[in-house]
């Protein structure tokens, strides 16, 4: 036989005490979906995960290992997780956690026995009809006792969409019975104080209570079920009591006041101590949940709310049930939140609050996010990209070719969205697929432009459905945000270096016919975007324009971006020059909707030139005129490729002619 590996050693006292425990890698092999022998890896880094998966390519197998990996009471032997195709022995089937505390990973596995049938365990079974395999997980003593398994067993949630069916539809037509529910979820490990000043969970409480059932009807034996029954009852109550606050404060965030629930109203168990065995049991197993929709007290809520609300309640009632058995963790206790597509009944705007609750009322959790819905993923990993503490990841169907077996691809997409689809435009690019990548290109311009919008509080045209917030929507609240925010010109000038490259970032690619963009556009626009990701992740950019283009163009050889980034200061600076000088001058323009733009400005300031450019000064205007293909028309692919350091010389000289980087118009 095997011998049974040593429990990992304890990480020093001074990392044990600084940093959290966290989850750093799970590597499932042989596992349901994943065939060994080659494991696959899941990474978080110590911190929350996000998956999307398609349906059938493993994402479920994540949730199902994480939840009997932490669990006290598995659901199911490790065998019946074993690949079914990959042909592998039994003993390939595992599942290991590596923490970030330095100590050695942390394994469930099968291990050979000894040859003698007897000697292996109940539930063993021999390999190929000789030897018996022994399952090893690292909660038991023969796996290892691992304390840090143990402990985050205790303060572990793992709920799919079918947890939450529980708290309704499959209550049937009456009244909706929670007691099972919170006796083995979500109180189990609720501690309480008993009488001596000991402290016990409800779980153990409730165990007493099996335990004290009499065999015989004695007095001492009544009296002691009794007393069970009472200690359970005290206890339960505590529970109650501290969880309902709860469920109303989770509520509130998910959905808003429309539903409320009432303080539980539990009368209590007792022993029925009837003359015939068949009719002794535990009575007042009953835990009634008194909801009520706008004050309308429901009498079956589970036929008048609908789905969304339905989930939402019973969201609130499973996560109040963790927040209310943990406030006694210590603070690098690992507690794990594992939740596998609870959102799909609700509709996309309200999965959106429960992210927030997250990662407010969850922030000291570990959070493992599954979900099959691509569009919903997108959101969410846009949602959580820019706060640092989630990482995402993909699972997709695939095969093993030598074998012909399924094999799914876990791929890491990156934690921030718009960085994520400029790395992929530029995989295309590399591959010479010149208009995919353009297409990602553009997707990433659009996430960056919604991750400004959302850093900055720029406010933008309403949609219900927040998809169909498109580009130029979201460009046009930006450009009017820093019509109001002069500070901000520099951070113009590298959105405007971006629209010099219009073609790639504001044409979606599943129109029917798209125009033919040359690859120097490309990388063009990506280095463009690229710089405005930094940009933003910098928190913003402040400075004179004319100053950076100075800088950009000192250079005895510039680079295509540095002219790029050069032209695009430049243009922005002149708009907000002709901006305050329209307005100083009070220049009259036809009344439009929209604000007006440099175009429409320019040709009202042409109308008026007499007034407005009296001589001498009339030589300016015509010198501006004369450059307006750079300063004021959109420009043109040609143009963009053919502009050079000489260029933009010039129209330096011509907008800031003094020392002190004042635009000429401002002078007028």
């Amino acid at each position: 036989m095997s011998a049974v590996p040593p429990a990992p050693a304890p990480p020093p006292a001074s990392v044990a005490s600084a940093t959290p425990l966290r989850i750093k890698r799970l590597t499932l092999t042989d596992f349901r979906a994943f065939p060994g022998p080659a494991p696959a890896h899941f990474d978080l880094d110590g911190k929350n995960l996000l998956v999307y998966g398609e349906n059938g390519a493993g994402k479920s197998s994540v949730f199902h290992a994480l939840s009997d990996f932490f669990s006290l009471k598995r659901s199911r032997n490790l065998r019946v997780y074993k690949n079914v195709f990959s042909g592998e022995p039994e003993t390939s089937c595992a599942v290991e956690v590596e923490f970030n505390d330095g100590a050695p990973s942390a394994k469930w596995f099968m291990q050979l026995g000894s040859g003698a049938i007897g000697a292996a365990p109940l539930g063993s079974h021999p390999i190929g009809g000789t030897t018996p395999t022994r399952e090893r997980h690292p909660a038991t003593v023969a796996g290892g006792n691992d304390t840090r398994v143990t402990q985050t067993a205790l303060r572990r949630a793992a709920l799919d969409y079918r947890a939450l069916l529980d708290t309704n539809y499959k209550q049937g037509d009456g009244a909706i019975n929670l007691f099972d529910i919170a006796l083995e979820k979500l109180l189990a490990d609720f501690p309480v104080t008993v009488a001596g000043g000991t402290t016990q969970t409800i779980g153990e409480l409730w165990r007493a209570v099996e335990q004290a059932k009499p065999a015989k009807h004695t007095q001492p034996a009544l009296t002691r079920v009794n007393q069970a029954c009472a200690n359970f009852n005290n206890g339960f109550n505590q529970a109650l009591t501290a969880l309902h606050p709860l469920i109303g404060t989770l509520l509130g965030d998910l959905i808003g006041s429309d539903v409320s629930v009432a303080p539980f109203a539990f009368g209590g168990i007792t022993y029925t101590a009837a003359y015939y065995k068949r009719d002794r049991e535990i009575a007042g197993r009953s835990l009634t949940l008194d909801v009520s929709y706008r004050s309308h007290q429901l009498s079956v809520p589970q036929h008048f709310l609908n789905e969304a609300r339905l989930s939402a309640l019973a969201l609130a009632i499973y996560l109040a049930g963790r927040l209310a058995c943990t406030p006694t963790a210590t603070t690098t206790a690992l507690k794990l939140l594992v939740l596998d597509d609870v959102l799909i009944g609700l509709d996309h705007s309200n999965r959106l609050p429960v992210l927030d609750v997250l990662n407010s009322k969850f922030a000291d959790w570990q959070t493992v996010l599954l979900t099959h819905d691509r569009v919903w993923f997108e959101m969410a990993r846009f949602h959580l990209g820019n706060t640092g503490h989630w990482k995402s990841l993909e699972v997709f169907e695939g095969e093993d070719v030598v074998r012909g077996i399924p094999a799914p691809t876990v791929r890491a997409p990156g934690n921030k969205a718009a960085k994520a689809s400029l790395d992929q435009a530029r995989n295309f690019l590399a591959n010479h697929h010149v208009p995919a990548a353009a297409n990602y290109t553009r997707a990433a311009f659009e996430l960056a432009l919604k991750s400004f919008c959302e850093r900055f509080g720029v406010p933008v045209v309403f949609k219900t459905d927040p998809r169909h917030l498109d580009t130029e929507k979201l460009l046009s609240a930006v450009e009017g945000w820093f019509k109001a925010h002069s500070a901000k010109v520099c951070m113009a000038g590298v959105i405007e270096r971006v629209k010099l490259f219009r073609k790639v970032v504001l044409n979606p690619y599943s129109h029917a016919a798209p125009p033919n963009i040359a690859r120097a556009e490309v990388e063009g626009a990506i280095a463009s975007v690229d710089k405005l990701l930094t940009v933003i992740e910098n928190g913003g950019m402040e400075g004179n324009p004319i100053q950076a283009t100075r800088s950009l163009i000192a250079n005895a050889a510039p680079s295509s971006g540095d002219l790029h980034a050069a032209l695009g200061y430049l243009r922005v600076a002149f708009s907000g020059s002709l901006h305050s000088f329209c307005e100083r001058k009070h220049v009259d323009i036809a009344f439009r909707g929209q604000p007006a733009d440099t175009q429409t400005l320019w040709r009202a300031v042409l109308g008026g030139q007499a007034t407005l450019f009296p001589p001498p000064q009339n030589t300016v205007l015509a010198q501006i005129d004369a450059e307006s293909r750079w300063l004021v028309l959109p420009i043109t692919d040609p143009a963009l490729a053919a502009v050079t350091q000489a260029d933009l010389v010039r129209l330096v000289a011509l907008l800031a002619p003094g020392n002190d980087d004042r635009l000429i118009l401002d002078t007028i």
